[in-house]
């Protein structure tokens, strides 16, 4: 089992763009947008900043004469850091490029700049005159990519510029991440103690231990999950997955979020975004963050971090979870995805 951190996930990430860079290399050659798309959005995406929410990144920023490729706000509405982004193997140095950069200095009155051709990342800090050296180059195709995940991070977090209150709604997030986590780690002890898994998890006191086999007295009715009457007002309380895992459960949403999550480790060639079933408009799967107050839970898709939503009640829920088995190949399907009750 491999311990996913944020920094780990960044150093995939930019693993990711090293290869795209090479496959898609005639095109960005040429494309600045292409090269933006591809290689620069993925990186700021997983160090937290939302591209799509233009509170926090402002494409095309203009000021004056000058316009920026990204503009990083924090939360008091403030531009914190400029991007300037040029096509996959553009001249870096040339002096037009750095100049322009000054300009951005001054009449943004930054410190801290950015030029990247999605490979190689220059930062400036302290633009003086005569001083209009880099401060730190990163390559990523020749560096360490742990070493320069850890610079982006230390300089482009998102959480620097965006604390997390802590609400009602961001403390009710944390925790829902938190039931994630446990289920995520019980299902990893089955896998490696396997018959020993129920003996240690007995000792965990947890919302949600894994029940394997028919270690209780007592065999729980199961039924499938396309014959579930929501209204009778019954608390599921056990999942049957469609390889005869059980898990034990207590809410209507952990039935979604233990099929999705299952879905995507059985199949890597889910899109994304993946729509869901119940005709709103948004995302079962997503790699943009939902809106404060919505719930979701993240997993982590082909060195990608992904949103869950789980924001439905007990009918979508059941809709959703049956919505995403069937991208699972029928070669893993051994009996129906059911659920017992208390």
């Amino acid at each position: 089992m491999r311990i996913q951190s944020p920094l780990s996930n960044l150093s995939d990430v930019l693993r990711q763009s090293y290869t795209s860079a090479k496959l898609y290399q005639t095109t960005l050659r040429t494309n600045e947008a292409a090269t933006r798309a591809v290689l620069v959005d993925p990186v700021l995406r997983a160090l937290g900043w939302d591209t799509a929410n233009t509170d926090m990144v402002e494409v095309e920023k203009t000021l004056g004469q000058a316009r920026a490729d990204y503009a990083l706000y924090d939360r008091n509405a403030a531009v914190n850091i400029i991007i300037e982004a040029k096509a996959l193997g553009a001249n870096l140095s040339h002096p037009s490029t750095v100049m322009s950069l000054v300009n951005y200095a001054f009449t943004f009155k930054l410190q801290d700049i950015f030029l990247t051709d999605g490979l190689i990342w220059h930062h400036f800090t302290n633009f003086q005159p005569g001083n209009i050296i880099a401060n730190k180059i990163l390559d990523i195709a020749h560096d360490d990519p742990i070493e320069c995940a850890a610079y982006l991070v230390q300089w482009l977090d998102a959480a620097k510029f965006w604390p997390e209150e802590q609400t009602i709604d961001t403390l009710a997030q944390q925790m829902a991440q938190l039931e994630n986590i446990v289920a995520t780690l019980q299902r990893d002890l089955i896998q490696l103690q396997g018959a020993a898994a129920p003996t240690v998890l007995a000792s965990m006191p947890t919302p949600f231990p894994v029940v394997v086999g028919t270690a209780s007295a007592t065999v729980p009715t199961f039924v499938e999950l396309t014959q579930v009457d929501t209204t009778i007002g019954n608390k599921p309380t056990q999942l049957r997955l469609p390889d005869g895992t059980t898990l034990k459960i207590g809410k209507w949403k952990d039935i979604l979020r233990e099929c999705c999550k299952w879905a995507l480790t059985m199949n890597p060639t889910i899109p994304l975004p993946f729509p869901d079933k119940s005709g709103r408009k948004v995302s079962l799967f997503n790699t943009v963050k939902p809106a404060t107050g919505i719930s979701y839970v993240t997993e982590h898709y082909n060195g990608q971090i992904v949103y869950i939503y789980v924001n439905y009640d007990a009918n979508n829920c059941l809709a959703n979870a049956l919505h995403i088995l069937k991208q699972v190949p029928s070669n893993y399907l051994k009996t129906k995805p059911a659920i017992a009750f208390d």
